[in-house]
């Protein structure tokens, strides 16, 4: 067994000579070898991703272990001294800030209030409505804690220099939106000036399939407003936005970067109707700036 591994170790390193191996590295040219028909790509990013985390984790964790803390605890403290004096948010609003459940959240607030980290108070603007307030020890806490967290954050960052950082931060940001809903009431929300609502790629990608259409990437367009720009444009529901102003477009950042190029100019996209390719022109409506 050790020498199977070891003459795959050595193809897989001739193979991949342009840059040090990492555990990845290792299982996709393992499965090259093993199952060439199919496509281990995505691999390179959620095993790593997977890795990542776990390492992370455990080091950001150690941080708050010295003072008797745990990262999700601290994600409260820091949550309500982030909403400035009285560094106080009522409980449902931690709960969307967080995006726990309501168990959850009373859990850690029970653990917090427990070492009077923090206060229950009567929400004054609701009867049945807590607030939920940062207490002196808990200020002093997160003033004694926070520099020692960031700088240790820096540290497992060092591998990278700045320029690499923000590619980094870019590439993720512009994944998570794809998963991360949307506030609606937004003004710099899509639907404000395409006058339609969009499903990202991951999703479009499954309702494509289950239709029996080629999984395109794109934006699915699920809703028209009327009147609105995109019911102008003739857009329909169901409709993929492939492409604009002949850019391709996988992501709302795609778009935007698009829209704001052209200001308030016309917008030509490439859109697929079922599996028919069709161009449209679309006026954007007003962006606030």
């Amino acid at each position: 067994m050790e020498g199977k591994q070891s003459q795959e170790s050595i193809q897989a390193t001739e193979e991949s000579s342009q840059h040090i191996r990492d555990h990845t590295d290792w299982l996709l040219a393992g499965w090259k070898q093993q199952r060439p028909d199919l496509d281990f790509s995505p691999i390179a990013i959620m095993t790593r991703l997977e890795r990542l985390q776990s390492h992370l984790q455990a080091e950001v964790g150690a941080t708050f272990e010295r003072f008797g803390l745990t990262a999700p605890s601290f994600s409260v403290i820091a949550t309500l001294r982030r909403a400035g004096p009285p560094y106080q948010r009522t409980q449902r609003a931690l709960m969307d800030a967080l995006q726990l459940t309501s168990g959850t959240i009373s859990v850690r607030i029970d653990r917090l209030e427990k070492n009077g980290i923090v206060a229950r108070l009567p929400d004054p603007n609701d009867q049945r409505g807590v607030l939920v307030r940062l207490s002196e020890k808990g200020l002093r806490l997160f003033d004694q804690i926070a520099p020692l967290h960031l700088a240790n954050e820096e540290r497992l960052l060092a591998a990278l220099n700045q320029e690499q950082r923000e590619q980094l931060a870019t590439l993720l940001r512009t994944l998570l939106l794809s998963f991360e809903p949307l506030d609606p009431e937004d003004p710099q929300h899509p639907a404000h000036w395409l006058g339609a609502s969009l499903a990202p790629a991951h999703i479009a990608h499954k309702m494509r399939r289950a239709a029996g259409l080629p999984e395109v990437p794109g934006l699915l367009i699920q809703s028209v407003a009327v009147p609105g720009p995109a019911e102008a444009a003739g857009l329909h529901e169901g409709d993929l936005i492939i492409a604009a102003n002949g850019q391709e477009i996988r992501s709302l950042e795609n778009l935007d970067e698009q829209l704001s190029a052209i200001g308030q100019a016309e917008l030509k996209l490439d859109i697929l109707r079922g599996e028919k390719h069709l161009s449209v022109s679309l006026k954007p409506g007003l962006r606030p700036k």
